[in-house]
């Protein structure tokens, strides 16, 4: 224990000579945490939309129930509505204003009177259907009046669409953003729907809200995804790069010499980045409570989670710097696990957007383990569903530990 100690100091001495690395590990999860509470946390998304509205009267201007659903789509607030001319070419506005990649809905000419057309279908329907229930009570002469009256109601105009307005919405293949958006303007229509047949007071009607804990704010929510995308980062790409230096100026050859033994070098070197980890993990939180008013604060179990993530990394960190000599591609070899298990995880958005191979995938990964875990136990403050992610944590230690001690080598013919 006492070599182990000896060893710790003298890696965190060398480890803070290393300009490049305490810049890069301290400063790049600081700018994460700004960038994602800034720019994402801190503000609801907004979807843009252009809107066309064809449906043009006989006095040069909108219909009263066009105008009435573009004001309806005015007064949603993840939507940025802008307006485009009945008359323009949308394939010439697309070109002429590099609008490809703009959303475009298209209310038709003729909209209003297919509504009204449809609307007239349904109660008709509705009408229809009561008649035939109550028909038992009418006399004979009651039942042919009523019938010659839905016969007429019932002749077809032919100026009108049987199916009634069909509204067109465009967006380019790659959006990944049209399906909410597509989701919101089916919301709308079905409203609309519902007062164009006379509907004013539906009776069920659907409220938003939020739920989770209370005082909270987005970056709280996000601070586990932060702190476990330090604790990864540290120790998948920092680690191999520092371990790779130590097999590039000939380090582990000279302590072949030592009495030093292998097994207690990698244990420091472990323990060494794992108490770094967990210390850069505290200065985020005083951060993230500075600058955002963040007031989530870890527990024992937590830290603890923390500190066992931090060692089965930098443990995954040694076996990848035992297998290169050279700093940067250990790193960049780092970078490859890293970056995956970071995109696919969940950790910054849910995972439940990625297509279900990928979700499949996702879910394997110890970082989803990781993140998740670390998210009930600070904000949910639940143990529920931790165990799994202790125990993967855990064995992942264990392994990666072992498999560095037998294939880190002191010397080119291995020890």
């Amino acid at each position: 224990m006492r070599r182990i100690a000896a060893l710790l100091d003298a890696l965190l001495r060398d480890w803070s000579r290393s300009r490049e690395t305490v810049f890069f590990v301290v400063l790049f999860p600081i700018i994460l945490l700004v960038i994602f509470s800034t720019v994402f946390a801190a503000s609801a998304p907004s979807f843009g939309l252009v809107v066309q509205n064809q449906d043009i009267g006989s006095s040069g201007e909108a219909t009263n129930l066009s105008s009435t659903f573009v004001e309806n789509l005015d007064g949603i607030e993840p939507l940025n509505v802008q307006h485009l001319d009945a008359d323009r070419n949308l394939t010439e506005w697309s070109q002429e204003s590099d609008g490809s990649g703009s959303r475009v809905l298209v209310l038709p000419d003729g909209f209003a009177t297919d509504v009204r057309a449809q609307s007239g279908r349904v109660r008709m329907a509705i009408i229809r259907d009561t008649v035939a229930r109550f028909q038992d009570d009418l006399n004979e002469s009651e039942r042919v009046t009523i019938q010659q009256g839905l016969d007429q109601a019932r002749q077809p105009d032919a100026t009108t669409n049987a199916t009634g307005a069909t509204l067109r919405f465009y967006a380019p293949p790659d959006d990944q953003s049209a399906a909410v958006v597509r989701g919101i303007l089916s919301t709308v229509v079905a409203e609309f729907n519902q007062r164009s047949i006379g509907v004013e007071e539906p009776p069920v009607s659907l409220d938003s809200g939020t739920i989770g804990s209370p005082g909270l704010t987005s970056t709280d929510y996000y601070l586990p995804a932060f702190i476990a995308t330090l604790v990864l980062i540290n120790g998948v790409m920092t680690v191999p790069s520092v371990i790779a230096g130590f097999h590039q100026d000939g380090t582990l050859k000279r302590l072949v010499a030592t009495p030093l033994r292998k097994r207690d070098w990698i244990v420091a070197n472990v323990v060494q980045q794992s108490l770094l980890a967990l210390l850069l993990s505290g200065v985020m939180l005083v951060v993230a409570a500075v600058l955002f008013g963040v007031t989530v604060i870890p527990g024992p179990l937590s830290i603890a989670l923390v500190l066992l993530g931090a060692v089965a990394f930098s443990a995954l960190g040694m076996t990848l710097g035992s297998l290169l000599a050279n700093p940067d591609a250990a790193s960049s070899l780092g970078g490859s696990i890293a970056f995956p298990m970071m995109f696919l995880s969940g950790v910054f958005w849910e995972i439940d957007i990625m297509p279900e191979t990928l979700q499949t995938i996702g879910r394997l990964m110890p970082l989803y383990q990781f993140h998740r875990a670390l998210r009930r136990l600070m904000i949910v403050e639940t143990t529920d569903g931790v165990w799994p992610a202790f125990a993967m944590l855990g064995g992942m230690a264990v392994v990666f530990v072992a498999l560095a001690i037998k294939l880190t080598r002191w010397q080119d013919f291995g020890a």
